[in-house]
């Protein structure tokens, strides 16, 4: 089964659009225990720079990860008493939808996933792909990139990009976009705190310098009237 589906390359590409597996291993701890090969682990450093006991055979779990799977809900669903058991599970109710018992092919599980998909999204709408995630993930991880280096008017330009790309997107993934928008208008809001703070010291030329291009930056947003108030504070007399 781990070869022959898990392994496989069409599932793999498959699973990517299409499920999100959950993996559970009874006796997991004895067969490492005893050095089966099918439970040999491996010692690295986690993302946190931390020495952690990884699976060979799935290199990006954790022993302390599957172990955790084991005792989460996932374990409940075989009460068959047989092995291998595959449960697809409605993932707004955690309900099973449809199952394999014992081995079979590829297509067996490809089908049963495609259908039990199709029967979601009628009842739900269409999902958020992982590829989305990431990109959304990836230009979060910009922005914040570009706070730390001190460039507003750059991340205040990325997270407006973000928003354009996700707005048809699932409401999941607007939500989480917003968190970024979110994320950079607070650090607007200081640094017009800054800003409105020079004007009150009478360094009205040094702050228009910086109001400039952040107002740009700032237009659509609920911040671009108090800019543009600041802007116009840094004219008067």
């Amino acid at each position: 089964m781990h070869g022959s589906v898990l392994q496989n390359k069409k599932y793999i590409a498959f699973a990517e659009e299409s499920a999100v597996d959950v993996l559970t291993m009874d006796r997991l701890q004895q067969g490492i225990d005893e050095k089966d090969k099918r439970a040999g682990t491996y010692t690295r450093k986690d993302v946190d720079g931390q020495e952690k006991e990884f699976l060979l055979s799935w290199p990006s779990l954790t022993v302390e990860e599957l172990k955790a799977m084991n005792s989460s809900k996932a374990g409940s669903y075989n009460t068959t008493g047989g092995l291998p058991y595959t449960a697809v599970v409605d993932p707004h109710t955690l309900a099973e939808m449809g199952n394999l018992r014992g081995a079979y092919a590829l297509g067996a599980l490809t089908d049963l996933v495609a259908q039990k998909r199709k029967e979601l999204e009628k009842a739900h709408g269409k999902g958020v792909s992982r590829k989305t995630l990431k990109k959304v993930h990836e230009a979060d991880a910009e922005v914040r990139e570009l706070l730390a280096k001190g460039d507003l008017a750059k991340a205040l330009a990325e997270s407006a990009a973000l928003q354009k790309k996700v707005a048809k997107e699932p409401a999941a993934v607007v939500e989480l976009a917003g968190k970024t928008e979110a994320l950079v208008l607070e650090g607007a809001g200081k640094k017009l705190d800054e800003i409105e703070a020079m004007i009150g010291r009478g360094e009205k030329a040094e702050a228009g310098k910086l109001l400039s291009p952040l107002t740009r930056a700032l237009k659509g947003t609920s911040l671009e009237e108090r800019a543009l108030a600041l802007v116009a504070q840094t004219k008067a007399e």
